[in-house]
C-alpha cells in the first residue's frame, strides 16, 4: 500500500521536484530588493497534480495550457471590437495605471458595453465581463480548462486591460485560474501566510482583500515588515495557464494590451466563508 505523504513534505515535493519542467529560462525578478523567487513551471501536468499545488497553497505556471484553443493570439482588443462590441460589463476605474478605491463602496465600477470601452478611452478602466456574456460562436473559441472542469461554483471572466494597467497586490477566497489570451502579463504572489507582512487593508473597510503596499515601487518606511515576506514572480505569455490558490495574495502588471481569461471556483472548506463574503460585499454595496 502506498503511503500517503504528510502536507509538509508534499509542499517541499512539489517545489522541489514534481513533473517535467519547462526549459523557458524565468523572467529576472521584477522587484530585486525583495525576496522573490521565480515559480515553478510544469508542461502538461495531470489535473491531479495541479489539484495537489493548488491543496498546498503553491502558484504553478502551465506553459501552454490553453494550447488548441482558437482564442489563444486571436482575441485582440481589434478582435473583440470587431466581433463582441455588445458584450455588456463592468469597468473599473483607474488612476495612474491602478484600479481606483474609493472609500465607501471599494472600486469605482460602471456598466458598460466593450465596444463603447475600447472606442472609448480605455486607459482610464480596467473591463470585465463574464464569459457566458459572449456569443456562443466566439465562448466555443474559449473552453474551460481541464484543470477546473465541473468545480462547484465556477465563475469564468474576461479581463481587457491596456498596457501598464496594474491589478493590486490583493487575495481571492476561491483558487483562481488565470488565461493569457493575448498579450503578456508579469505577477508577483505571496502566500496567505504573510497577511501580517503585506499590510492589508482594515477589515472594516471598503477593500479588506487589498494590500496597502505599492508593491512595484515599495516603500519600506512606511512597512518595514514587507522585506520579510517571501514570495514568487512570473511572467505569463500568450497560451500560459497561472495557478493561483485560494487566498493567495497576487499583483498583476499588463506588459502590453492585454486580454486575459479567469476561471474561479472555492474548495470545500472556502465554500461556506466565500458565501458568507458574497453576501458582506451585498450588504454593504461594495464592488470588490
Amino acid at each position: 500500500m502506498t503511503r500517503r505523504l504528510p502536507l509538509v513534505a508534499r509542499r517541499q515535493d512539489l517545489e522541489q521536484t514534481g513533473e517535467t519542467k519547462s526549459r523557458t529560462k524565468p523572467p529576472e525578478n521584477p522587484v530585486p530588493n525583495l525576496p522573490l523567487r521565480a515559480v515553478r513551471r510544469l508542461a502538461r501536468p495531470t489535473a491531479r497534480v495541479v489539484h495537489r499545488f493548488a491543496r498546498a497553497g503553491l502558484p504553478l505556471v502551465i506553459p501552454n495550457g490553453l494550447d488548441g484553443q482558437s482564442a489563444v493570439g486571436l482575441w485582440t482588443h481589434d478582435y473583440l471590437l470587431s466581433s463582441a462590441p455588445n458584450v455588456l460589463g463592468h469597468t473599473y476605474e483607474l488612476s495612474g495605471g491602478s484600479v481606483r478605491i474609493d472609500d465607501r463602496t471599494g472600486f469605482r465600477v460602471r456598466s458598460l458595453n466593450l465596444g463603447a470601452y475600447l472606442n472609448g478611452d480605455a486607459r482610464a478602466a480596467y473591463f470585465r465581463a463574464r464569459l457566458d456574456a459572449f456569443p456562443a460562436r466566439l465562448r466555443g473559441d474559449l473552453s474551460t480548462p481541464e484543470y477546473c472542469q465541473g468545480r462547484l461554483r465556477l465563475r469564468s471572466n474576461v479581463w481587457v486591460s491596456p498596457r501598464d494597467t496594474v491589478t493590486h497586490l490583493h487575495f481571492d477566497l476561491p483558487h483562481n485560474l488565470i488565461g493569457q489570451v493575448s498579450g503578456s502579463k508579469q505577477f508577483i504572489l505571496y502566500p496567505a501566510r504573510e497577511y501580517r507582512n503585506l499590510y492589508p487593508f482594515p477589515i472594516w473597510s471598503s477593500a479588506p482583500h487589498l494590500s496597502r503596499v505599492d508593491i512595484q515601487r515599495p516603500d519600506f518606511r512606511a512597512f518595514p515588515r514587507l522585506p520579510l515576506a517571501s514570495g514568487w514572480y512570473c511572467r505569463l505569455e500568450e497560451g500560459d495557464l497561472l495557478l493561483v490558490p485560494s487566498r493567495m495574495w497576487h499583483h498583476a502588471l499588463a506588459l502590453g494590451d492585454s486580454v486575459t481569461v479567469n476561471h474561479w471556483w472555492p474548495s470545500y472548506p472556502v465554500l461556506p466563508l466565500a458565501v458568507a463574503s458574497d453576501l458582506y460585499k451585498r450588504i454593504r454595496s461594495l464592488n470588490i
